[in-house]
Order: structure tokens, then C-alpha cells, then sequence
């Protein structure tokens, strides 16, 4: 999906399939992204100020929470 310079403020992603997605200069800033999936996607240049991770999948297969 091209969510490219996409204004996601504060939104509820949460489950969400966001695989391989271009997120490139997305602005996630509040956004939940617990147990998303963003295993490929690109985040160059995104906005990830106080996104909640929680269970993630990153876009390397790691997965983060939010100590980690």
C-alpha cells in the first residue's frame, strides 16, 4: 500500500497489516500500533513521535514493545 506522506496522527492502527507498505515521510506521530505488522515496509523518513509499539512487527522481523 502507498501510505507515502500520509497524515496518520493519533490513529488506531491496531492489528493492523501494514506488510511492504511505503510509509516513506508518513506522519505516525500518536499513533497505536499494537500488533501491526510492518515486516518490508519502508519508514524512511516517518514520524514515529510518540507511536505506541506494543507487540510490533518492524519492518526487519523484530519485534518491539515498549520497553524494548
Amino acid at each position: 500500500a502507498d501510505l507515502s506522506d500520509a497524515k496518520l496522527v493519533s490513529v488506531f492502527l491496531t492489528n493492523a497489516n501494514l506488510t511492504r507498505a511505503d510509509l516513506t515521510n508518513a506522519n505516525l506521530t500518536r499513533a497505536d500500533l499494537t500488533n501491526a505488522n510492518l515486516m518490508g515496509a519502508d519508514l524512511t523518513g516517518a514520524n514515529l513521535a510518540d507511536t505506541v509499539f506494543s507487540n510490533t512487527r518492524m519492518p526487519d522481523g523484530s519485534i518491539k514493545n515498549p520497553t524494548t
